[in-house]
């Protein structure tokens, strides 16, 4: 999703996500979303799934690049892309502005931000392409944690259970988790519908506490990232009437073979 603040998809959905990816301080966030420990897999159920998207268990190695485009409900598509090198918490966001490319991440535990390759960047600028450490905060949760499903569900301050029945989603039957987090990680709950035969993830769901609240996302495609089954295609749903509210897509993959700075910087 593009960070640009006048993209409606970008707005509605920070609001929905602010409470789940909200953690106490960016040190916490940075645990969170960089650090991979030993996967902790207490469901069968989840075990299964993550056999599916990860049976080599390489994300915790995962060293890619990410052409992914964002589009709303009016057909305003951006594009940009994301890096990760999970062995290092290495993170960047590319996005181009104004025929401007801004980059902010995390190299070696340290925020950085480019434009146009220089890190001398004005007050204003910094605001205008969205280079503050609020903007990092929320790409690197955001991406961190959904294009890392179903493994992120392995990490510390997760609960998972298995609910007792199916469920129906847009006329299909799939078995679900069901998933609450510890107070410092999270407080939504969210709901992730998988293929009862080849427990693919095929679609997730959150609210905070009201059915009715939050979001679902259907999941279409996947893409072969490292060893990795990835979700090619997010589409976004308000749980409250199933409106349709935008399209997250990997565009392409590639191998990170360089890094935006180098570990020292």
């Amino acid at each position: 999703m593009q960070t640009n603040r006048s993209n409606p998809f970008y707005s509605l959905t920070f609001k929905s996500l602010r409470s789940l990816l909200h953690l106490s301080g960016f040190l916490a966030l940075l645990l969170l979303g960089s650090c991979q420990q030993e996967p902790t897999v207490d469901s069968e159920l989840l075990e299964k799934t993550l056999a599916y998207h990860d049976p080599e268990n390489n994300w915790p190695e995962l060293k890619t690049r990410l052409y992914l485009s964002s589009a709303d409900t009016a057909g305003q598509e951006n594009r940009f892309e994301i890096e990760l090198d999970n062995s290092t918490g290495y993170f960047a966001h590319i996005s181009r502005q104004d025929g401007k490319e801004a980059v902010k991440g995390i190299a070696d535990g340290k925020e950085f931000y480019l434009l146009d390759g220089k890190g001398d960047i004005s007050a204003e600028d910094r605001e205008k392409y969205g280079l503050t450490p609020d903007d990092l905060k929320w790409v690197h949760s955001f991406y961190g944690y959904l294009y890392g499903l179903p493994m992120k569900l392995t990490d510390e301050g997760v609960n998972v259970a298995e609910a007792a029945n199916n469920e129906e989603l847009e006329g299909k039957e799939y078995r679900v988790l069901e998933i609450n987090y510890d107070d410092a990680v999270g407080s939504d709950n969210w709901f992730f519908y998988l293929n009862p035969e080849s427990h693919a993830m095929e679609a997730y769901r959150f609210n905070h506490g009201e059915p009715e609240s939050g979001e679902y996302i259907l999941l279409e495609e996947e893409v072969m990232v490292d060893g990795i089954r990835m979700p090619k295609v997010r589409k976004w749903h308000w749980n409250k009437n199933n409106a349709y509210i935008g399209t997250d897509t990997i565009i392409k993959a590639e191998p990170l073979t360089s890094y935006r700075v180098s570990a020292e910087n």
